[in-house]
């Protein structure tokens, strides 16, 4: 019996609604600073990482390969005006080895008593260390860097990279539905698949609890 292969994960992006809309009418990924993560631990990576290669400017994206979480959706784009930009994995790949300042790769999850002691033979993988702490967000990173001070690195967009956007289940169907004819008036984005989350307000799932005492099969008085 022939074993397949099975296909690579999407890549999820969770941002906002101003940064898709910028993402999609530009066709760039713009990579900024990491100046105001709330991770101390993150930031200090980059900012070794930084002084280390004297570099302008560092910049950074981050994905993950997990499926649609609560945490992914509260941390990463924590309003109503979140979006999540699912991306094909080999076509985004392809995309990033275009760009000759930039890395793409996997956060390296470590453990705060093996910091001290992990192989630092590889400079370029500072910016791939993370604690232990954050592994269930299956964090992947795209890494860009100017030897001039800038204030952002843009990555041209491949188009068929884009698998569909996902918008907020905190978004009010009626600014979904608003921001669904923006985005499809965009040029070579009227055929985009686009959906709203029901990740906090499913009715397959009310449904099934609604049957829960039905199912249960006792009565009570």
């Amino acid at each position: 019996m022939v074993k397949l292969t099975p296909a690579p994960r999407p890549l999820r992006r969770y941002t906002t609604l101003p940064i898709v809309l910028d993402m999609l009418l530009n066709q760039r990924l713009t990579l900024v600073s990491y100046s105001s993560w709330k991770d101390a631990n993150d930031r200090k990576s980059m900012e070794v990482y930084q002084k280390t290669l004297h570099l302008g400017f560092v910049g950074a994206m981050c994905l993950t390969g997990a499926a649609e979480t609560f945490h992914h959706w509260q941390v990463f784009a924590g309003d109503s005006s979140g979006v999540c930009v699912v991306f094909h994995r080999k076509p985004f790949e392809a995309m990033i080895a275009k760009c000759a300042n930039c890395q793409f790769g996997a956060m390296n999850y470590v453990n705060l008593d093996a910091i001290g002691e992990i192989d630092a033979t590889d400079i370029h993988s500072l910016p791939f260390l993370k604690r232990k702490g954050f592994i269930d967000e299956a964090e992947l990173r795209v890494i860009g860097h100017a030897a001039d001070k800038v204030d952002k690195v843009d990555i041209a967009l491949d188009p068929t990279s884009v698998r569909q956007l996902t918008f907020s289940p905190f978004m009010h169907p009626d600014l979904v539905a608003s921001a669904k004819r923006v985005i499809r008036g965009l040029p070579g984005w009227e055929k985009l698949l686009i959906t709203h989350s029901r990740l906090t307000d499913s009715q397959e799932w009310q449904r099934a609890l609604a049957k829960f005492p039905e199912r249960h099969g006792i009565t009570y008085g």
